[in-house]
């Protein structure tokens, strides 16, 4: 029989008790002092278990939420026991769930590397830049007008914000082509073509919808210098483009309502 503990244990104390019991499969026998000093330890993880598959059905849950096209390619029986694995080394350590799949990407790349399959990690980066997105504030767009307004000879100086919920995605592979494929309950876009190449993403929540593009390179390399806060005159020569590159990238960002902000502004 264990020796009595000298002082109840704190909130905190009982509280990471309770969240390793959660992610493990048994309650260690230190824990179990914590949590229940005098309840027969088989007994009473027993009764632990319905916790711990309720922590681990909503785990899952929110991880297919924010992942269903890694999930269609790789099958519901393989996402969960990656899902396993991952929450074993990354358990959520938030209130809010809709963060738990944060470092999955970045696992999944070291847990996939060399197998062939390594492409789905920069799948799972795209389907988590639509999460953040989702997140994200939204601003009121400008009009193309607003910098038609700027005098011409001061245009090599502007800069442009965009909405805080755009951000960029680029891979090796097809990742676009696989996301677009999988869209809706019925698609099946059957095997995957990694000989496509690669592809470069923008991502972004406008009016409560999120949006997934799919540039050129040229573009995509502008709009990095751009969203990185380098003036036109700037971006145009770090991203090795021309003047038509900017005025086509500059037309779409505006019609697709990404562009928030302007500095400077035309005078008064």
């Amino acid at each position: 029989m264990p020796p009595p503990r000298e002082s109840s244990p704190g909130l905190r104390e009982v509280q990471a008790a309770f969240g390793r019991g959660l992610c493990d499969d048994s309650i260690d026998g230190d824990d179990m002092q914590v949590l229940a000093p005098d309840a027969g330890a088989p007994a009473f993880d027993a009764q632990f278990d319905v916790y711990r598959n309720n922590a681990w059905q909503f785990f899952l849950a929110a991880l297919e939420r924010t992942f269903p096209v890694l999930q269609k390619r790789v099958g519901q029986e393989f996402f969960r026991r990656l899902t396993r694995e991952y929450r074993a080394q990354h358990p959520s350590r938030r209130g809010d769930l809709h963060w738990a799949g944060a470092a999955f990407p970045a696992w999944l790349a070291v847990r996939l590397a060399g197998t062939g399959y390594q492409w789905l990690a920069d799948l799972a980066r795209l389907e988590w830049a639509c999460e953040e997105s989702v997140a994200a504030a939204q601003s009121p767009a400008l009009s193309i007008g607003q910098l038609g307004a700027i005098a011409p000879d001061a245009l090599a100086q502007v800069t442009v914000r965009f909405q805080p919920s755009l951000s960029t995605v680029d891979s090796p592979y097809p990742v676009w082509t696989v996301w677009q494929a999988n869209q809706g309950d019925d698609s099946d876009s059957g095997p995957t073509d990694l000989a496509q190449g690669g592809e470069h993403c923008v991502v972004a929540c406008v009016a409560d919808r999120v949006s997934v593009y799919r540039l050129d390179p040229a573009d995509y390399r502008l709009l990095q210098r751009l969203h990185a806060g380098e003036c036109f005159g700037d971006a145009i020569a770090s991203a090795r483009v021309d003047a038509g590159v900017l005025a086509r990238l500059l037309a779409w960002a505006f019609s697709e309502d990404l562009v928030v902000g302007i500095s400077p502004t035309a005078p008064g």
